[in-house]
């Protein structure tokens, strides 16, 4: 695993990303701008980086957003 600084800040992310079997665009919840976040992955698109997916990160979690149920009907 490489862990790189901001894609919009330097160029290491871009150049660095052609070179990895795979690329985790990771965007901070209530700080990344949806167009920042755009910018960085056609950045890292046209750099040829194989991208895997986006990662979400600093989400406040509520009480009430989990969800529990048992499969197997034991508790």
């Amino acid at each position: 695993m490489i862990d790189t600084p901001p894609v919009l800040a330097v160029t290491d992310a871009q150049v660095l990303a052609n070179l990895c079997d795979g690329t985790v665009l990771v965007v901070r919840s209530g700080q990344t701008e949806k167009e920042a976040a755009i910018k960085a992955k056609d950045l890292l698109a046209k750099s040829k980086a194989k991208i895997l997916g986006v990662v979400l990160n600093n989400k406040p979690v509520r009480k009430d957003d989990y969800y529990y149920s048992s499969y197997y009907g034991t508790e």
